[in-house]
């Protein structure tokens, strides 16, 4: 059933596919993508009531101009928040990550950098994330290669920052 809206109806920017974790039993935070004419970005919202109301955290980061990119975001088992993205005007996949539930956010963590597509278009992202029994990070996302430049599903496993196996 509908609680609340995240961002409040009188906000005059987009609002959508917000990305939620429960981080206890009554709180939670999500990251939602934004977009204001051509800006576009990230912000994350955090709820101290199980979601009945939100308030503004964070700005995570931008996505670029055309159109941006939804966020995808989990909570590691070491306890930090982690947010992956697309950022379209520079045509990569980014993570970030939060050690205070969405406060503060890291620099970004390049996950993939090698985005050529047959027609130019940089349309990208729209990831899944996912932690793995070793603690390594899984993003699945779509992307264009030099190998491959017509859109297709790829992955990337990676490390967060401060990982050991």
């Amino acid at each position: 059933r509908f609680v609340s809206w995240i961002v409040p109806l009188s906000d005059p920017c987009r609002a959508a596919m917000p990305a939620p974790v429960r981080l206890t039993d009554q709180i939670l935070a999500a990251a939602i993508r934004r977009r204001s004419g051509d800006h576009c970005w990230i912000d994350c919202y955090a709820s101290q009531d199980n979601g009945l109301t939100w308030s503004f955290q964070a700005k995570i980061g931008d996505t670029g101009g055309s159109n941006g990119n939804p966020p995808a975001m989990i909570r590691l088992t070491d306890g930090r928040l982690c947010c992956v993205f697309g950022q379209r005007d520079r045509k990569v996949v980014l993570a970030k990550y939060s050690r205070d539930n969405g406060k503060t956010w890291s620099e970004d963590q390049i996950l993939r950098a090698d985005f050529c597509s047959r027609n130019g278009w940089p349309d990208l992202g729209y990831p899944r994330l996912f932690q793995r029994p070793d603690g390594r990070l899984l993003a699945v996302y779509f992307w264009c290669s030099p190998e491959r430049p017509e859109t297709h599903i790829a992955a990337t496993i990676f490390d967060p920052p401060g990982y050991s196996d």
